[in-house]
């Protein structure tokens, strides 16, 4: 159990709550999360610049499940730190989750890409 790690992955294609109609046969489908200084490309399946002017961008249905740490994908990835509210500091926080990036992580750091709970 001590080799286990949490990973993730966008559903693809970029599925819907609604369209969900049972659960996965092992991990759990994560919803309602909105990336704050970036945007998910369906198309790539990966994160991408987000438009001008747009502060927050919904993220389509999150797979979560458990890996060896030895299997976990790193390349290619950002571990985006994940907040209940836009105030990011302290027990805001929640955990990090690995989403894919054709860019380096240091892009998406400087930016402050980041996952909220919620936008109010």
């Amino acid at each position: 159990l001590d080799d286990v790690v949490m990973t993730s992955e966008v559903t693809h294609p970029a599925k819907d709550f609604e369209s969900l109609k049972e659960g996965p046969p092992e991990g759990v489908f994560v919803y309602g999360l909105y990336l704050d200084g970036c945007a998910w490309s369906s198309r790539e399946n990966r994160l991408v610049d987000s438009e001008p002017k747009k502060l927050f961008n919904p993220l389509p249905v999150l797979f979560v499940t458990g890996v060896l740490a030895k299997d976990k994908k790193r390349a290619g990835v950002y571990e985006a730190p994940c907040y209940r509210v836009k105030a990011r500091k302290g027990l805001n926080f929640i955990t990090t989750f690995a989403l894919a990036s054709a860019d380096g992580s240091a892009k998406w750091v400087l930016r402050g890409a980041a996952l909220l709970c919620t936008i109010d």
